[in-house]
């Protein structure tokens, strides 16, 4: 476009803006292009860094369940143990409340012992009474 001549009225529009497109294009085209390429580029990158993204939320998903397994199996067995124990423990009292010698067997036993004395037993009479006792607990 020459400064001197004032652009005519003559010319259509459409001719008018092909000819500022071109104008532009050989302005800003290189430029255009740079940023297109740049762009192109950019979206490759966004792109593959949301495929890992997703790779790492599958595999982050994937350990989660394996430590909720993990976790679940530690506390079967953990309940497994206290029920054990547990357990062990009631046999040991039944144990403890079975072999104890019982207060009441106990003072018969010294009633029956403080009798057999004063009436004038021997020891061998006793000893032979203690075993009678004896065979008759087992």
């Amino acid at each position: 476009m020459n400064d001197k001549h004032p652009p005519s009225n003559d010319m259509p529009a459409a001719a008018t803006t092909e000819k500022m497109d071109r104008v532009r294009d050989i302005i800003f085209g290189p430029q255009m292009r740079d940023y297109e390429q740049q762009l192109k580029v950019y979206r490759r990158d966004l792109e593959r860094l949301q495929q890992e993204i997703d790779h790492l939320q599958e595999r982050l998903t994937e350990h989660d369940a394996g430590q909720l397994k993990k976790l679940q199996a530690l506390h079967r067995d953990m309940r497994q143990s206290d029920d054990d124990i547990r357990a062990e423990l009631r046999q040991t009292a039944e144990k403890l409340t079975f072999d104890k010698v019982d207060r009441i067997a106990l003072g018969e036993l010294f009633v029956e012992l403080g009798s057999h004395l004063k009436m004038g037993g021997s020891l061998a009479g006793l000893a032979d009474w203690l075993k009678t006792l004896e065979e008759k607990a087992d």
